[in-house]
């Protein structure tokens, strides 16, 4: 009788839990929404609004440059940085996509050669390739500064692809390779017999069933370096160049702070990861969870 009078009381906890839980995950993303789509005065009202009175999409066209010169005249007086936005995310758009593509060209080719072709060292390479990814990203900054400066692409889009590249490949080789293993050798043989020469064999039986795995090394090799910070503000000084989260972070200001365009550039800046994850998380979850169906 104890456990039964229990067990509706545990699950009301465990319901109040999730609901604390999910409400801790959600609410400042929430919150971000709600207060993009409100004007200043009614964002700073007391006490404040959990939704907008009416909804007001300002902030987002102020962000990206859209609407007649004055109401933009009056943005840029308000905030400078607001005309930095659609430049910042076409930079994060060609950096993002440029990373994503370069991760599959290099990655794929090299994660067949440790899965299929059998050498000495395979695997302490493979190691080291994962150890890298252990390496706090702060102790790379200057030494990755001092290269990038010599090579002379400071400030410019191609060190941001260069330096995610070398971020991200470790862990899209790791990736693919588990993923591959996972895939009958069959298959290849019964091509090979068939006539077909390795190429042939890569290019119509293994890259067509390891879409999932490819899909999601370039997803997180886009998501990865669409929201880094450290290396894009390091490395890039103006707006030609300038990632989405550093124009974001651009708005916040020692004088004043224009909480509804850091608001609306908050959300234009986290948009496309959650999208991606939403829509692509069949690819995400099967690419992620390979390695452990098979040794």
């Amino acid at each position: 009788m104890t456990g039964a009078r229990q067990h509706p009381l545990r699950t009301a906890l465990l319901m109040v839990f999730a609901l604390l839980f999910f409400i801790f995950l959600f609410g400042p993303f929430y919150w971000m929404v709600v207060t993009s789509l409100m004007t200043e005065q009614e964002m700073l009202s007391v006490p404040p609004k959990l939704w907008p009175s009416e909804l007001s999409f300002d902030n987002y066209m102020a962000v990206l440059g859209l609407g007649d010169p004055q109401f933009l005249a009056e943005a840029r007086n308000r905030a400078p940085a607001v005309f930095e936005v659609r430049q910042g995310l076409v930079n994060s758009l060609i950096v993002g996509i440029c990373v994503a593509i370069a991760n599959i060209l290099i990655a794929t080719p090299a994660a067949y050669t440790f899965s299929r072709l059998k050498f000495g060292y395979s695997l302490p390479l493979l190691m080291v390739y994962l150890a890298t990814r252990m390496v706090p990203p702060i102790m790379l900054v200057v030494p990755m500064f001092l290269i990038v400066r010599n090579l002379g692409l400071i400030d410019t889009p191609l060190a941001l692809v260069a330096v995610y590249c070398a971020l991200t490949l470790p862990f899209s080789i790791w990736l693919l390779q588990s993923y591959f293993r996972t895939m009958p050798v069959e298959l290849e043989e019964a091509a090979v017999i068939d006539g077909a020469s390795r190429w042939q064999t890569v290019r119509m039986v293994l890259l067509p069933l390891s879409l999932p795995g490819l899909t999601c090394v370039a997803i997180l090799a886009f998501m990865g370096s669409w929201s880094e910070f450290l290396f894009a503000v390091t490395f890039t000084n103006t707006s030609a160049s300038r990632t989405l989260p550093v124009v974001a972070a651009s708005f916040v200001d020692t004088a004043s702070i224009q909480f509804d365009y850091v608001m609306a550039a908050g959300v234009i800046t986290a948009l496309p990861p959650f999208l991606l994850a939403l829509i692509f998380q069949r690819f995400i979850v099967s690419g992620l969870s390979s390695g452990a169906v098979k040794g």
